[in-house]
């Protein structure tokens, strides 16, 4: 491994050596007025190479300082660096050595892998003559983020290459080692056996100032066609003179995998989200006996996300099984759209208490029917807002929870659901005190409350909010579109530290949302529930 040390400390070491240099080369006036001559160039300062003092160099990125090494150096005129005049500081100036900054983009230079014109080279001018050396400065390091190509890939597809920084070319190449070893180990050189990639081109090459970092780079699209052998698998690498980058290659697809879904029972119209890895040319994605196909769904370009404008329900009793399916396989996840988890949809199947003041109930106008709605132009300081208040039966019957909730779940993972649409109410904009108010009652026992804060000055009427007012289970309240906000039963002392199996013994009688302001700044409440129901997420 390579030692960096301070540029500093270096800067100093390598004056001293000049100036000792150059007390014996002054001496030698023959010396100093003939012709001048680059032997070599050392890297004193670099962000974008890893450099040593004991190696010289023929390339380095803008924003380097250079020491240029040779003969008859001193008493410089002039230094041009890719045609461009540069200054540099003449009292570091000796026979053998001058010491020079390359300019940035940023402050107006030019490289030759943006404009033809301009030479790969340094030219020092003295009273003695030119000298010339050949001296790439190159443009920032490739970054190559994603491969986008047809299965299964073979001689003659176009394999396109998106990423940062792809210009100044020198090879690209397939290697049999695995993108994820080249991850974890340390090389000079790409490891494994190499495949020549000769045929490709670049159908994009957008340079421009990045305002984030006020730096140039180069939005890059590569195409590159596959040669007669193609690997199984491993990775396409391009070397730039800016440095080396590659991306993972698979001639068929991986098997695709599931992390997570957005809501498993979307609201019609509600975007559903599937994120994993491996969506490579979705075939089709099921649930009960749903079938959907491409034209139905779309994947991101990442091939890591799959959104479905969620417009079909299956039929109750048809599965609860959603799968995604490419031609690397199927994956499947359990308990989506799992009916036997709904404690009501607000269409009959349970009991409105009709305690005031009652939320109200609209037909959505599709296969979802009636949601609930708080509708609040301003909601004042009050104790007993609008609820939704609802109870399985008059008979005291508990509600039934889904058989498909291992018995071992605990509390932490037994979650109340439900849609939401947050039509822009004042909740979590920092001024307003509304919040929700959770009651769960089990069976023969008295209410349970969750208000959702913790007192912040008791005595000065304040509070904060421990999560988000009807938060997700990323911690997040989105506005303007239905999502699933999720509430873990553990929040409940009757059914905190307990196992699914108990909580199903201790049972739930009724439950409640209500609205509640305990602060004095009034906000505007508009939001629409729907499916409340007793979930299972397994712990993270």
């Amino acid at each position: 491994m390579k030692t960096r040390i301070n540029s500093f400390s270096l800067l100093i070491v390598f004056l001293l050596g000049a100036v000792s240099f150059g007390i014996t080369a002054c001496s030698d006036k023959e010396s100093s007025a003939g012709q001048p001559e680059i032997t070599g160039v050392k890297i004193l300062s670099s962000d974008t190479i890893n450099y040593s003092y004991d190696q010289l160099y023929t390339k380095a990125g803008p924003g380097t300082m250079l020491a240029l090494m040779g003969n008859n150096l001193g008493g410089a005129l002039h230094v041009f660096i890719n045609d461009q005049e540069v200054t540099f500081n003449t009292t570091m100036n000796t026979d053998h050595s001058l010491i020079v900054t390359v300019p940035t983009e940023e402050k107006g230079f030019k490289l030759s892998a943006f404009d033809s014109s301009v030479k790969d080279e340094i030219r020092v001018v003295t009273n003695g003559g030119t000298a010339i050396y050949a001296f790439k400065i190159t443009a920032p390091g490739p970054q190559v983020q994603r491969l986008q190509a047809i299965y299964p890939r073979e001689k003659g597809d176009t394999l396109r290459l998106y990423g940062l920084n792809l210009v100044d070319i020198e090879k690209i190449y397939f290697t049999d080692t695995q993108a994820a070893a080249l991850d974890t180990t340390t090389w000079e050189q790409v490891p494994g056996n190499h495949t020549p990639i000769t045929d490709y081109k670049i159908e994009m090459m957008d340079h421009h100032l990045n305002p984030s970092n006020n730096a140039y780079e180069t939005t890059s699209v590569l195409a590159a066609v596959a040669p007669a052998e193609v690997p199984d698998s491993g990775a396409i690498v391009v070397e730039c003179a800016g440095g080396t980058s590659y991306v993972a290659f698979y001639k068929r697809p991986g098997k695709p995998v599931i992390t997570s879904l957005s809501s498993d029972m979307p609201q019609i119209s509600e975007d559903l989200v599937i994120t994993g890895s491996e969506f490579v040319q979705v075939e089709s994605i099921t649930y009960g006996d749903v079938t959907l196909t491409s034209d139905e769904f779309t994947v991101s370009p990442e091939e890591n996300m799959i959104t479905i404008p969620f417009a079909k329900k299956p039929t109750d009793g048809s599965g609860t099984k959603l799968t995604v399916t490419t031609p690397g396989g199927s994956v499947s996840v359990d308990r989506f759209y799992d009916y036997s988890t709904i404690l009501t949809t607000f269409d009959g199947d349970a009991t409105d208490n009709g305690w005031g003041p009652n939320c109200s109930f609209a037909n959505s106008g599709t296969a979802d029917g009636t949601y609930a709605l708080f509708d609040v132009p301003t909601e004042y300081q009050q104790w007993w807002g609008v609820m939704i208040y609802f109870r399985k039966d008059w008979n005291g019957n508990s509600f039934p929870l889904s058989g498909n909730i291992p018995a071992t779940a605990t509390a932490d993972e037994v979650y109340f659901a439900i849609e939401v649409f947050n039509d822009g109410s004042d909740y979590n904009n920092g001024v307003f005190t509304g919040y929700i108010r959770y009651m769960f009652q089990p069976i023969g026992d008295q209410e349970n409350t969750y208000d959702n804060f913790a007192w912040d000055d008791y005595n000065a009427g304040t509070f904060v909010n421990d999560q988000p007012v009807l938060g997700d289970y990323e911690g997040n309240a989105p506005v303007g579109k239905w999502y699933r906000h999720v509430l873990p039963l553990s929040k409940f002392a009757c059914y905190k530290d307990k196992t699914f199996a108990e909580i199903v013994t201790t049972g739930l009688n009724q439950f409640r949302l209500q609205s509640i302001n305990q602060g004095t700044p009034s906000g505007k409440i508009n939001v629409k529930f729907d499916n409340a129901r007793v979930i299972y997420i397994p712990s993270k």
